[in-house]
This record gives structure tokens, sequence and C-alpha cells, in this order.
């Protein structure tokens, strides 16, 4: 006879299988347009730079993949009017050229085979900055917002804030903060999740250096982040969060100096199965968007996985191919070459498909 005690039995019992926690109003969300592999690099953007829209318009960085606007930490106190100023400004040149510049989807050419615009989300500050960006005019043109420190005593603030947004708009919230060490607020904040929002949750962003912070840390400029107790987090959250159909984005990674370490902890993002890595400067798009190209050794097995004539379990490439436990995964490595290519296995050639 077990000796586990009856009450946390009983809730062990209850979450083997998440289906019953998909909420009426999670249920209702409709799919969404993209996928969140396209967040591939993603830049933070001062609100209160003047080049934003060369970017989104693709003048600038015409391969970064998602852009970030920043009114949060990026934006120091007394330049927050400011940046408010120039985030409408931004809207109402890009509402001007909407008919040129409007779906990230769509190709603009086949040269270029470049989406015609990034993704752009804004953070605001708190869910205070969030509702009264909600009245800006042509605020929908955006694709959504990355919400800072989500936990499970703002979840409530947030929800309120996004009440007048559209269904549409997507959302990021950001795991930061100390509540995300202990693993039944976790538990919660993953139902909860579900049930705040009427709109979908695009990612959840893992905030590594607010996360170090919390420890009195500093991210080690020697060592990946999963070397580090950031790194047993991450872990720990992709295991709370993802068999709740949540997606995570990847810590963003500060130092310009140690790209060999920076390909080894892309790589075991990947692995992972986390969506984008936040960039800090234009040399770390391509890498990142290398890292995430899929080798077509790997499409191969993902596309006899999904094939409607595959064997229940069957050799292939010299490995046991199961498509009951494997689909999952091949349908993923099928939607991360459809953002990223493929890649010759042992080549370093890059072959983007959007």
């Amino acid at each position: 006879m077990s000796d586990m005690p009856n009450n946390e039995s009983s809730f062990y019992n209850n979450t083997q299988s998440y289906a019953h926690l998909i909420t009426e109003r999670h249920a209702m969300l409709k799919p969404l347009t993209h996928h969140p592999y396209q967040l591939g690099a993603s830049l933070y953007m001062p609100a209160t730079r003047q080049d934003i829209w060369q970017v989104i318009k693709r003048d600038k960085l015409p391969t970064i993949n998602s852009i970030i606007i920043c009114l949060e930490d990026a934006v120091s106190h007394h330049d927050v009017e400011l940046a408010l100023e120039r985030l409408q400004t931004l809207l109402d040149t890009w509402a001007a050229h909407v008919d040129s510049i409007n779906n990230p989807s769509q190709p603009i050419d086949i040269q270029t085979e470049q989406p015609t615009r990034p993704l752009v989300f804004v953070r605001p500050r708190h869910p205070a900055m969030l509702e009264l960006l909600s009245d800006f005019a042509h605020i929908d043109l955006i694709d959504g917002f990355v919400m800072p420190k989500v936990d499970m005593y703002s979840l409530s603030n947030w929800r309120m804030a996004c009440q007048n947004l559209s269904s549409e708009t997507l959302l990021m919230p950001t795991l930061e903060t100390a509540a995300l060490f202990n693993p039944h607020h976790n538990q919660e904040l993953a139902i909860g999740f579900k049930e705040a929002f009427s709109q979908p949750i695009f990612a959840l962003r893992i905030g590594g250096n607010d996360l170090f912070a919390a420890l009195r840390l500093r991210r080690p400029k020697n060592s990946i982040v999963y070397d580090t107790p950031i790194g047993t987090l991450a872990y720990q959250l992709l295991g709370c969060f993802v068999p709740h159909g949540f997606y995570l984005s990847a810590p963003v990674f500060e130092y310009l100096d140690q790209p060999m370490l920076f390909m080894q902890e892309l790589n075991r993002d990947v692995n992972l199965g986390l969506v984008g890595k936040t960039v800090i400067h234009p040399s770390q798009i391509a890498l990142v968007q290398q890292a995430y190209c899929v080798p077509l050794s790997t499409l191969d097995e993902a596309q006899a996985i999904l094939h409607s004539e595959a064997k229940a379990v069957f050799k292939y490439n010299n490995a046991m191919l199961e498509p009951a436990t494997h689909r999952a995964w091949a349908q993923e490595v099928v939607n991360r070459a459809a953002v990223f290519g493929t890649i010759n296995d042992g080549h370093s050639d890059y072959k983007p498909l959007l």
C-alpha cells in the first residue's frame, strides 16, 4: 500500500491527463494565425528609437524575425512620455502604409523570400500602461504584447488590462519573478493562463536576467544558461507549461564575444523545443536562424513518422521510429523547417523557406 497521503495521491491522479483542465474560455480561442517558431531571432527596441519603422518595413535589419518595442526596462522613467508619443507616431505611419506592409506571413517576392515584415510586439511597463495602449489609434496593427513579470500575484491585473484588446491579439507573458521558483505556484499559473485571457498566448518568455537577479546572481560569462540554477528552473518550467499546450522562448544570451558558447546554448534551446531567442545585436540574428535550421535527415524522419501509411514501429536512418509517441515531435520539426528551412547534415548551407 502506498504511504503517500490521500490528498497528495488524489492530486497526482487528477493531473495525469491535462485534457480536463482546458477551460471553456481556453477552448473558445481561435487557432493561432502564426506558429511561435516565427519568433526566431527577437530584438528588443526601445520605443524612443526613431528607426523602428525602417526595421518594420525591412530597410534595416532585413532578416530579423520579430521585434519587441519596449516601454519597460529599455526606457528610463523620464522618457516614458516621449516613448509613448513616438509609439503613436509609429502607428500613424504604419496605418498610412498598411496596404503595402501588412502580413508577416506572406513573402515579399521570390527573390528575397522574406515576410513583408517581422512580427511586432509591444512591451508595456505594467498593466495600467497596457490598458492605456489598448486605446491607442491603430494599436491593432501590432501582433501582440509582451507582458513583464507575470505571476499569480499580478495575473488578475493583467487580465483586466487585456479586456479591451482584440481577441486576435497575441500575448506573451514573461516568467521572471521569484514566485516562479515555486513549482506549486507554476501549476496554478499554467491553469490560470487558460482561464485569464480571451486572447491566445503565443508563447511564454523565460526572463533569464530577472530570474538571475532574484537569486542575487548574474549569468556567468563562461557557461551556458543550462549549467546554472536558471537552467534547472528552465527544465522545470518546460515540464510544467508545455504539457498544458504552451510554448516557451529561450533566455537572452548577453555576451557578444562568446559566439561558440552562444551556439552551444542555441543548440540546447533547439533540442528542448524552445521557440525563438532574444538577440541583443544584429550579429546574433544569423546564428539563431542557423541553429533553428532543420537537418535534412531529421526532416526525413519527421515526414516518415507523419506519413499516412507509416507502420506502428519501423526502422529508419538506423533509428526506431514510433508514430504513436514521436508524432508531436515530428510535427514540430515540420513546423520549424517551414520557418527556418533545412540544412544538409554536416554542412553550413542555409536555405530559408519563408
